[in-house]
């Protein structure tokens, strides 16, 4: 997904930022552990929601630019966490830091990039440390509902949305936010874009849900399957459990594998559908938008939509119908 060329140069004062703030320990093993994934790359979504939905008001404000650091030190912190918990060995084409550096530097260097999040926050004044820390909140209280769900094809696609809209949408949801705060954006505006950013991060978990189970690993740059062999069990698999009462003794007795699990998913539909629901979240994303004057701003918001969505749009039969 690229971002138009003139987001590019803004996102590249948040990426200064970042490297300052996150490499600012005298100590070499901090600041190389900290910045690792810096370094490494990513879409830089979320950032990119802070500085366009500032462009609801008054954009390319200092506390702007802090709010849109502080949102991706603390997504980074969310990765190393999370790769600790799954045990992965590679993030972004890269050793993961546990895997670099152990288990306890991971750890400590997450939190590291939380705290030096909530600072950018205080130092971006305002709303911003509020809306960071319920933020926070949320995405760990989503967090903790998924590993107590582990291995449960019990679970219902009601908690799944649940959990998801604390896990991943609440960082989509708090960049949008964040723009509009610091920007001064009217109330309509500001409520506009969290309806924007809260689908659109439910449509993108889905989306990614989905690549674990039919991408290509060329692309996704991951084994398919990983959530499955982790008993975690997302959209896909739970609804085709809901269609069908023998998948979910599978699952229950053990079964761990792709290969036996993805002929079930297919025939009950369940792969259509969970494309079906994040195009449908995808399209709220993008209805929002009308109730904003129309620019080159939205027409970003709506190209990150799309490209949320394009990256199943050839998968495995798998398409846009809405």
């Amino acid at each position: 997904m690229n971002l138009p060329d003139w987001l590019l140069a803004e996102v590249g004062r948040v990426e200064d930022i970042l490297m300052e703030r996150a490499g600012a320990s005298p100590s070499s093993l901090v600041a190389e552990s900290s910045t690792h994934l810096i370094k490494a790359g990513g879409k830089r979504i979320r950032p990119a929601l802070v500085l366009l939905a500032s462009r609801s008001g008054t954009p390319g404000l200092r506390a702007t630019d802090l709010a849109a650091a502080a949102i991706e030190l603390v997504h980074l912190a969310t990765l190393y966490h999370d790769d600790v918990i799954d045990e992965t060995d590679t993030r972004r084409g890269v050793p993961t830091v546990h895997s670099k550096w152990g288990t306890e530097v991971a750890v400590l260097a997450g939190d590291y990039l939380f705290a030096n999040g909530s600072s950018l926050g205080a130092e971006a004044g305002g709303e911003v440390p509020g809306i960071l820390a319920r933020a926070i909140a949320e995405v760990c209280e989503g967090q903790i509902v998924e590993t107590s769900t582990a291995g449960n094809p019990d679970r219902s696609v009601d908690e799944y949305m649940s959990t998801i809209g604390g896990k991943t949408a609440a960082l989509f949801r708090a960049g949008c936010e964040l723009g509009a705060s610091t920007s001064g954006a009217t109330d309509e505006a500001r409520a506009a874009l969290v309806t924007f950013g809260e689908n659109l991060g439910l449509a993108f978990q889905i989306v990614d849900d989905l690549l674990d189970v039919v991408g290509d690993p060329k692309t996704t740059g991951k084994v398919p399957g990983t959530d499955i062999r982790e008993g975690v069990f997302t959209l896909p698999v739970l609804l085709a459990c809901e269609r069908d009462g023998s998948l979910r003794s599978l699952l229950a007795s053990g079964e761990r594998d792709l290969t036996a699990v993805l002929p079930l998913l297919a025939s009950t539909g369940a792969l259509d559908e969970t494309m079906a629901r994040a195009v449908d979240h995808g399209n709220k994303a993008v209805a929002a938008l009308d109730a904003l004057p129309q620019g080159d701003w939205i027409v970003a918001l709506q190209f990150i939509a799309d490209g949320v969505l394009a990256q199943v749009e050839a998968t495995a039969g798998i398409g846009r119908s809405t």
